[in-house]
């Protein structure tokens, strides 16, 4: 086993500049762990607030430099600890594991929990399941556990085109419910249409609320903001009365409203048995994830930069093994 990785670190947070290709350690798996050699790790819209410093102010951290980012990743099992019998040598996996002690998934290796772990469904290839956990689980959780989302039901997804809202376009139609989609973007239109979505307004238009007002008269049942802002604010009285709206912590959202509905900001903490409910959706092939952009390790900068632009989708950075 290598005893040195490849890795982006910080020696202090701040800018996309303070990123630097280093050789580090290779983290060691405890008896609860495994270690997974990676071939591709999220960029992920969260990334830039722990690069900031953000996440270690909020919850008192004291962080260790040199710091390694990245949450999601997917790659092959080349050690496993005592305690772990449910994974094998050489199974691919993929992860999502939100401040992991031992560093992130910008790196060759990264040690993971194996309850952070699951073998990658048949329907994904490495690449998309390295980004697909981290999205697809806060839009599952914002879905099923907090909206309580019911066949037959209607829903207002704003933000569809961006990470986790294009997750929760395909698990909402898949629950039978009608989804109402507010993409970002002709570019973000077109993703959420190719995606099985038919009610698609670009939020971006002039008079998007008018567009959106008319093809829902009646209200809607609920609705998932992935994006804050006057639009959402706005969006807030098309929920119907004892309605319910859930947004993603980080969403900027002025919850002050006249109307009788519960609005719910929640997390989307990994955890095993949503990481297998979510496994479920994307085996039956029904569920994909969308990659803007491929950058290298490298390019990390470029990546973080990247996060402040327009894209649709998700970003990922590739991991080449010297």
């Amino acid at each position: 086993m290598e005893k040195q990785m490849k890795a982006a670190v910080l020696h202090r947070f701040g800018g996309p500049e303070e990123f630097q290709i280093e050789q580090v350690p290779v983290p060691q798996a405890a008896s609860n762990e495994v270690l997974i050699k990676l071939q591709y790790s999220a960029v992920s819209t969260w990334d830039a607030f722990e690069r900031q410093g953000g996440y270690a102010e909020m919850l008192g951290m004291q962080p260790i430099f040199p710091y390694i980012l990245g949450s999601e990743g997917a790659g092959t099992i080349v050690d496993i600890g005592k305690d772990v019998a449910q994974f094998k040598l050489g199974d691919s996996v993929y992860t999502a594991s939100f401040l992991n002690a031992n560093g992130g998934t910008y790196a060759e290796y990264v040690a993971v929990g194996a309850e952070y772990v699951s073998l990658i469904p048949k329907p994904l290839g490495m690449k998309e399941a390295s980004t697909i956990l981290g999205v697809g689980i806060t839009a599952l959780r914002g879905l099923e556990n907090v909206l309580n989302l019911q066949k037959g039901e209607t829903i207002l997804i704003l933000g569809a085109s961006g990470g986790v809202g294009h997750m929760a376009v395909q698990l909402a139609k898949l629950m039978g419910a009608e989804v109402i989609a507010v993409a970002s973007g002709d570019d973000g239109v077109n993703l959420v249409q190719q995606l099985g979505i038919e009610k698609v307004v670009n939020g971006r238009s002039e008079n998007a609320l008018e567009q959106i007002k008319a093809l829902v008269p009646h209200g809607v049942d609920s609705a998932l903001f992935t994006a804050g802002g006057k639009l959402a604010q706005d969006l807030l009285e098309l929920v119907r009365n004892e309605g319910r709206v859930a947004y993603p912590n980080g969403v900027q959202l002025d919850v002050n409203t006249t109307a009788n509905i519960k609005v719910s900001a929640y997390n989307g903490e990994p955890e095993g048995e949503i990481m297998a409910r979510l496994s479920r959706y994307i085996e039956s092939e029904a569920v994909t994830v969308h990659i803007a952009k491929k950058f290298q390790l490298e390019e990390i900068q470029a990546a973080h930069k990247a996060l402040a632009g327009h894209y649709s989708g998700k970003l990922i950075v590739g991991i080449d093994h010297e």
